[in-house]
């Protein structure tokens, strides 16, 4: 017998980082406002419990050592659930493909280039060369821009909040993901922590070795680092300037129009940086290299309000923080027909 309306395939971790759970996190809380029960399926428990504290989510832990084994495992449990929605953007065509008459999926993606042979797709992305989809069933519908970006609901409840400092920059915090798996911070803190200015740090919840970098900038009174916190946008509206890798928390930023330098972390991430910076939110730093001259002119630019307060009503009107809503609205709207 069915107990769950919708099934979400998610990966957390320092691999994937966090990004994609917090979206889906967004979506379920959004289902379940509207009367429907969720369970997560997962790969790794130990990450998705340390993204979890203090929530009681349903999940269930998929056995396998590769993405095939995973999904022969997870077939064999398809009576749990009505629909499947998919967020592995690497794997989202494999799901789509394997489960093609056996479950009615939904598929989330950022990065396109790829069949797909699901329901539904969303995909949010600024970035039209990540549009390209092959659609191998007549009656899939596509939902593709920043209006289908799911974000945590606190962003759009919290974006008229947003205040750009007449004075120069004063406050600034550094962000690069769940894990940081490349190590910006340690290579980019050192130069901020140096400057008369109070410099913030988001540690995530996948991030390794937290009390070594602690302790490496413990000397420097400026600088505080934050584990993890709840609350994010509250942290983010506080900065008058932010220094951040561009995957998923790219939208989060130009939801609330912070400034921001974007300095990718992967290959994925480098358009977004530049299509975000050609619209006129954030500047593009690229692919973090070691010139901290480059940084710092960059970092002075920025200190004039015109451009910051320019470069925030553009954010604003890119991503208006409704996607986990609209993207809502649809999953509802086609109930009897993708149920």
């Amino acid at each position: 017998m069915t107990k769950y309306d919708f099934g979400i395939r998610i990966d957390v971790g320092v691999k994937v980082g966090s990004g994609h759970f917090f979206r889906c996190f967004s979506l379920s809380q959004q289902l379940v406002k509207k009367g429907k029960k969720i369970i997560y399926f997962i790969n790794n428990e130990k990450d998705f419990l340390q993204h979890t504290i203090s929530l009681d989510l349903p999940y269930f832990v998929l056995k396998g050592n590769t993405e095939k084994e995973k999904i022969i495992y997870l077939k064999k449990h398809l009576d749990k659930i009505k629909t499947l929605i998919v967020d592995v953007p690497l794997e989202n065509e494999l799901y789509s493909k394997s489960f093609e008459g056996k479950c009615k999926t939904i598929i989330i993606d950022d990065i396109g280039n790829k069949k797909t042979f699901s329901e539904i797709l969303f995909n949010g992305s600024i970035v039209n060369e990540y549009h390209n989809y092959q659609i191998m069933k007549k009656d899939t519908r596509i939902f593709l821009g920043p209006d289908y970006m799911v974000l945590r609901d606190e962003f759009f409840q919290e974006r008229n909040k947003t205040k750009i400092s007449t004075k120069s920059i004063n406050e600034i915090l550094l962000t690069f993901g769940g894990s940081d798996d490349i190590n910006l911070t340690n290579k980019i803190l050192p130069f901020f922590a140096k400057k008369s200015i109070k410099v913030n740090v988001i540690l995530g919840p996948s991030y390794q070795d937290v009390e070594k970098i602690q302790k490496k900038f413990q000397k420097f009174n400026n600088v505080n680092f934050h584990i993890n916190p709840e609350k994010i946008s509250s942290l983010f509206l506080k900065q008058d300037l932010i220094i951040s890798a561009s995957g998923i928390t790219t939208y989060e930023l130009a939801c609330l129009g912070i400034p921001t330098i974007f300095i990718p972390t992967n290959n994925e991430q480098i358009p977004t940086s530049k299509e975000m910076s050609k619209q006129g939110f954030g500047i593009n730093y690229g692919v973090w290299d070691n010139d901290f001259e480059r940084l710092d002119l960059i970092f002075s630019k920025l200190n004039e309000y015109d451009i910051r307060e320019k470069m925030s009503k553009i954010g604003k009107k890119i991503v208006d923080g409704k996607g986990a809503f609209r993207v809502t609205e649809q999953l509802i709207a086609r109930n009897d027909a993708i149920l």
